[in-house]
């Protein structure tokens, strides 16, 4: 009778597998795709582990240290509850780049006789090599680069971390004015400190840099994807280093999620993107956690048609680099279109050059923007753009931003919940644009806004609160026409002068007059709020006054953490943490 039950012991643990792991380590001597993927015998390539038929649902490939020159691509699924699992093994560093290293002999273009200078030492520090035949050969993009005479160079990395400023024309976003870069110079003659100038007709790179290129890392983007995975479910990617692409055209991201399910990406960074660091597209119930998305050329992240994707806790700094033209597509986070139960939250997005931090545009519906902290963009801290199906933009620490703060245009169904925004150029800014996009049933609701002004001469300019009624003008009567809009139970800051609202984009009124002409903010309140923005921080000095905030609507499907109090539940932030 034992027996029997040992049998059937057996055979139940022989029906249920352990869960397998397998590895890649590209500098091992005896690295090989062709090996069994073991810890004694690795695949050389994420790419193999990628899409290794012998990986099964719950396994895990761990990667070990190295820079992997590859485009990873991941095409195998686990099962819901059993995802595989592509990590950096414990402790590793794994950098997946899209560059390759440039070798060879620079030769210095001011010791070649025939070239004539534009100026007398111009081409003292420039120096020049040719590009052979491997940097060109990305097999994704292998079209582009038949015809010799249009080959194109677009990001020259020194010393892996610094990207050279591109000297002349963009050969990708030549037509469309909104889509130009900021071009710098006209070709080699242009040439100045830490820049590069590529001459495709002779195939040759001119570099003006201090000191012998030889002397450090020079790299070229060559790929351009560097980690990918399609039409996969079930997957978690972590830990991992990715940068460095060529962009192919269009906006492709360097890292990119396309049509997936259930898969997480979490614990990595990217960076150094040619236009797009990491896009998700056309997927369901993603995650991207805890990861750093900086230094990109256009955008930290894009997000399109996605069904309940969630990112959270993630760092997203110093993007549009490149600085693409910001009133088209650049900045933080550029979600566009039709995404659909997003929700961003607890992320920290700040110093995006020339563009937004969180921007939301066309057509997105239920988008939750939630407990962020959006500082010193050079555009707006959140932007919600032409969004007929509404979200909830609640708790969320807006400051020190060179443009407004929170701005809702022609969006329809907003609630602006307890947020806190503080110096920025201007306040919560709420208006319509062209038709169809009108401004309907948008809520401002318990926020604290201190000193969303700029100091010019005669006076501030900017004001801490616009929500359209209707009635462009100025003066009496003040007609309003747009009903469902409404504001209350606001704490607006007053020290060094009085608060304003506006009815439309430039009238001014005091919170008297607002409540008066407009019957709105009935319930808000003047109240002496003190703030300190220590170096990039913020720091909230006053604690009294701010216990009025009024319930928060139950349809917003939202609730805050302190129901009784304004503004968000972070009251100091620093940024160098």
């Amino acid at each position: 009778m034992r027996a029997l039950v040992m049998a059937a012991v057996t055979v139940g643990l022989s029906a249920s597998p352990m869960a397998a792991t397998y590895y890649v380590d590209g500098a091992a001597a005896n690295a090989a795709d062709e090996n069994p993927g073991t810890e004694a015998q690795p695949w050389k390539t994420i790419a193999r582990a990628g899409g290794a038929a012998e990986l099964k649902p719950g396994d895990t490939v761990l990667i070990k240290t190295g820079v992997y020159r590859e485009h990873a691509r991941i095409t195998v699924s686990g099962e819901e509850g059993q995802p595989i699992t592509f990590a950096a093994a414990p402790g590793a560093k794994v950098v997946v780049k899209g560059s390759e290293v440039v070798t060879g002999r620079w030769t210095r273009l001011s010791e070649d006789a025939s070239v004539q200078e534009p100026y007398p030492n111009a081409f003292q520090n420039v120096w020049t090599i040719e590009l052979g035949e491997e940097f060109f050969t990305d097999p994704d993009f292998a079209g582009s680069y038949q015809d010799k005479s249009r080959r194109w160079v677009s990001q020259v990395y020194l010393q892996d971390y610094r990207a050279l400023q591109l000297i002349g024309e963009d050969r990708i976003y030549t037509n469309e004015p909104y889509a130009r870069l900021r071009t710098v110079g006209r070709g080699r003659d242009d040439l100045i400190m830490d820049s590069f100038f590529f001459d495709p007709a002779a195939q040759m790179l001119y570099m003006k840099t201090g000191g012998d290129p030889a002397w450090y890392s020079i790299e070229v983007g060559v790929r351009g994807w560097v980690l990918t995975a399609s039409k996969v479910h079930d997957v978690v990617i972590r830990g991992l280093e990715l940068r460095q692409n060529r962009q192919p055209g269009g906006q492709w991201p360097m890292v990119n999620l396309g049509e997936c399910e259930r898969v997480v990406i979490e614990d990595c960074r990217v960076s150094q993107a040619d236009f797009c660091g990491l896009g998700v597209g056309r997927s369901k119930g993603c995650t991207v956690r805890r990861c750093d998305l900086s230094y990109n050329g256009n955008t930290g992240l894009g997000m399109g048609e996605n069904d309940g994707v969630v990112v959270e806790d993630c760092r997203v700094f110093f993007n549009n680099y490149r600085r693409f033209h910001p009133g088209w597509h650049a900045g933080g986070m550029k979600c566009i279109p039709r995404n659909r139960r997003c929700t961003v939250q607890r992320c920290e997005v700040a110093y995006n050059i020339n563009s937004d931090g969180i921007w939301f545009d066309a057509e997105n519906e239920d988008i939750r923007i939630l407990s962020n902290i959006s500082h010193h963009n050079d555009g707006c801290g959140i932007f919600f753009e032409i969004n007929p199906g509404g979200g909830v933009i609640a708790d969320n620490l807006v400051y020190g931003n060179h443009g407004r703060g929170i701005y809702l245009s022609g969006s329809q169904s907003v609630y602006v919940l307890h947020n806190t925004v503080a110096h920025n150029d201007c306040g919560i800014v709420c208006m319509p644009r062209e038709d169809p996009f009108t401004l309907e049933h948008v809520t401002i609701l318990n926020n604290l806004l201190i000193d969303n002004y700029v100091v010019g001469e005669g006076g501030p300019r900017g004001c801490d609160l616009t929500v359209y009624m209707g009635s462009p003008g100025e003066y009496e009567p003040y007609e309003r026409k747009v009903m469902s809009n409404h504001s209350d139970y606001n704490v607006y800051a007053s020290l060094t002068w009085d608060p304003t609202m506006r009815h439309s984009w430039n009238p001014n009124n005091t919170l008297e007059q607002w409540q008066q002409r407009w019957q709105e903010d009935l319930q808000s309140r003047r109240v002496p709020v003190e703030c300190e923005l220590p170096g990039m921080g913020f720091r909230l000095l006053t604690t009294e006054g701010l216990d009025i905030a009024g319930p928060v609507p139950v349809a917003s499907g939202w609730q805050p953490a302190q129901p009784g109090r304004v503004g968000c539940a972070r009251t100091e932030w620093q940024a160098s943490r």
